[in-house]
């Protein structure tokens, strides 16, 4: 089974967790618990960021030495980005128990209910501890994409997700806090990433196991270097994707939250195939652009094109006609968007995934410098709108701001460097060397 398969395997099954877990959780937690449970588990996922760009660059680091057969770069690479990695995580680590008692959870998350304060912050302790621990075990989906072997990866992922839908359906069964249920969940996915590293550097790839020797300074500093502007563009996707929950909890309320997550979880669906595709593209992208064929990679490109056409086009017929009706099935009326709403989502959708294919090739060519500064300004952009239309407009002020910037400042940039890519003019694309020069 190949990387596409698995993926539809893997995240797939990240899918079906949410179809399965959304109507079980927002039934039992009622839809204020719901709205925190939902901003928890959105912001801790931004911890997976601060990684400083090592994991985005690792990828392309992978695919190079690959495509050259060399493995002893290989693990110097792998070695070197996880105890960068390993080192991020033990500093953000010691940041947060400084800082945790001085959060005040009450007014960041608009809580009129005081007895949840502590259970919240139990909560977002447990998953940003579990999360931190995950993140240098989550290079090694990275390194296993950069052999064009996602599929294993993908199956750990997979596991990881079934745990998790179990853990939840337990816990509900048990009447577990909100505390709990939130540490199982985080545990669960964690514990699968840990068992991909373990089978990869004691089966699959011996020759990457991280072994404290085989860190290079030299290469610590070149992995700085590309990670800083994967770094800048991951910063800008955190407050585009990850903050929006954040600001309605905070300015309208946790229970509004509700609607706008699992709308927004209705277009992940719809959106599926770039989100499928995305991992297995990029290495794919990465090798062909090292060897100098641009021919496989306008197919590619352009097929991928037609999917996400046919996708969008289905999938809006689904959301404008009978979003309403099959949110208040699957989630009960206390999910339900507006019309306005659900219109708005439907613009989102497009936007999103044509962006999405658009920053698969640019990162896995190397063409970020742009695209960093153009999800810089969006990204700013976007919070300031967001802030603003949020007091007037509620719940369609916060995602026209995201869809407002993303227009003015991404769409457009990426378009142009997506073309450049794809057509050099008569210039030959010459083949890159292993330190990716040409």
């Amino acid at each position: 089974m190949g990387a596409v398969g698995t993926a539809v395997v893997g995240k797939g099954s990240v899918f079906v967790v949410n179809a399965i877990s959304v109507p079980i959780l927002v039934r039992y937690l009622g839809p204020e618990e719901y709205g925190l449970w939902v901003t928890i588990s959105m912001t801790i996922a931004m911890l997976v960021v601060l990684d400083v760009g090592i994991a985005s660059t690792l990828t392309n680091l992978i695919s190079e030495a690959y495509a050259h057969d060399d493995r002893e770069s290989a693990g110097h690479y792998f070695s070197t980005a996880f105890w960068m990695t390993a080192a991020v995580a033990l500093v953000l680590g010691a940041a947060g128990w400084l800082v945790w008692p001085h959060i005040d959870f009450a007014y960041l998350l608009n809580l009129k209910d005081p007895a949840l304060t502590p259970e919240v912050s139990r909560a977002t302790m447990a998953a940003a501890a579990l999360f931190l621990c995950g993140l240098p075990a989550g290079l090694a989906a990275r390194a296993l994409a950069g052999y064009q072997e996602l599929h294993f990866a993908n199956l750990f992922s997979a596991g990881g997700n079934i745990l998790a839908l179990g853990a939840i359906v337990l816990v509900v069964a048990l009447h577990g806090s909100l505390a709990v249920l939130v540490g199982t969940y985080a545990g669960a996915i964690v514990l699968g990433s840990v068992a991909c590293l373990g089978w990869m550097c004691a089966v699959r790839k011996p020759w990457l196991r991280p072994w404290p020797g085989r860190v290079r300074v030299r290469l610590a500093s070149r992995i700085f270097t590309s990670g800083g502007q994967f770094f800048l563009m991951q910063l800008a996707g955190l407050v585009v994707f990850n903050s929006d929950n954040l600001v309605i909890a905070h300015f309208l309320t946790p229970a509004q939250v509700t609607p706008y997550s699992v709308t927004w979880r209705l277009v992940s669906y719809i959106t599926a195939a770039q989100v499928l595709l995305f991992p297995a593209m990029w290495p794919a992208y990465s090798e062909a652009w090292t060897r100098g064929d641009l021919g496989w990679i306008r197919r590619a490109y352009r097929r991928l094109e037609r999917v996400t056409a046919l996708t969008l086009a289905g999938g809006g017929v689904v959301l404008l006609f009978f979003g309403e009706r099959v949110i208040r099935i699957w989630a009960g009326p206390a999910a339900v968007p507006t019309p306005g709403l659900l219109r708005l989502m439907c613009v989102w959708m497009v936007i999103f995934a044509v962006t999405t294919n658009q920053a698969c090739l640019m990162a896995a060519t190397n063409r970020i410098r742009r695209q960093a500064i153009a999800a810089a300004l969006s990204a700013a952009a976007n919070l300031a709108l967001t802030l603003y239309w949020v007091r007037t407009l509620g719940l369609i002020g916060v995602l026209l701001g995201t869809v407002v910037s993303y227009v003015v400042f991404v769409l457009g940039v990426q378009m142009w460097e997506v073309h450049r890519i794809l057509n050099p003019g008569e210039k030959r694309m010459p083949a890159l060397d292993a330190q990716g020069k040409a």
